[in-house]
């Protein structure tokens, strides 16, 4: 190999990392542009507009993807859109740090918290039911409410989390019985209307053939005092 060619080799070698560096730096930097203004728009309580900043990350993020997909959960919680917020937080978790781990099914349980609730306002108990007993179990599934990955703070936000969606279930399951209990006394008391409807009603019947027979046996003593019996005598 000629001088003149081995040096454009090394100057090709040489050249390739620089791109690359060069277009990582760029990626970076992408990256950064897209975290600062989705917590600017977050700030500002534009959740949508902080959404679209995050879920643009979720492309340019290799390495830590999850972060992408939580903050852009995070924002669609805020606005409200509960079932969009679980879609994210459950692509979260299929790479989340451990340490991170509770991070993303605190926020999952408190989602399934608020749907539960919109369901019990709209009094669909079985919605409710099933949405808050996703939540006992999305922290239980990350072990949260006994060990938290960021620690004992974290541990306690879990745990009152986690009891507080244990008392929401275990009141509406009580509600429910309640509610089954005054249905089956409702049934019972028409029954018992019904039941007494006809027993008036049969007393009546009675009564009524009672004052038949009266009236006719009346009639007969009337026809047999007025008969002249001279007239059956020899």
């Amino acid at each position: 190999m000629t001088r003149e060619r081995l040096r454009l080799t090394l100057v090709l070698v040489g050249f390739v990392p620089a791109l690359v560096a060069v277009a990582f730096a760029a990626k970076v930097l992408l990256m950064l542009s897209h975290d600062r203004e989705g917590r600017d728009r977050f700030d500002a309580a534009e959740y949508v507009a902080a959404a679209d900043e995050f879920s643009a990350n979720g492309s340019v993020n290799w390495f830590e993807s999850w972060i992408a997909a939580f903050d852009e959960g995070a924002a669609r919680h805020a606005d409200g859109d509960l079932e969009s917020a679980l879609e994210q937080y459950e692509t979260a978790l299929e790479d989340v740090p451990v340490t991170e781990e509770c991070t993303v099914r605190i926020n999952a349980a408190l989602a399934h918290e608020t749907l539960g609730d919109q369901a019990a306002e709209g009094e669909d108990a079985d919605e409710a039911t099933a949405q808050w007993q996703a939540g006992i179990d999305v922290l239980a599934e990350g072990g949260c409410p006994s060990d938290s990955g960021r620690g004992q703070e974290q541990t306690e936000e879990a745990e009152a989390v986690d009891q507080r969606l244990r008392e929401k279930l275990q009141q509406q399951q009580q509600q429910q019985q309640q509610d089954q209990q005054d249905q089956q006394d409702q049934q019972q008391d028409e029954q018992d209307q019904q039941e007494q409807r006809e027993r008036e009603r049969k007393e009546r019947e009675l009564e009524e053939r009672n004052d038949d027979g009266l009236e006719q046996q009346q009639e007969h003593e009337d026809d047999n005092r007025e008969r002249d019996y001279s007239q059956y005598q020899w």
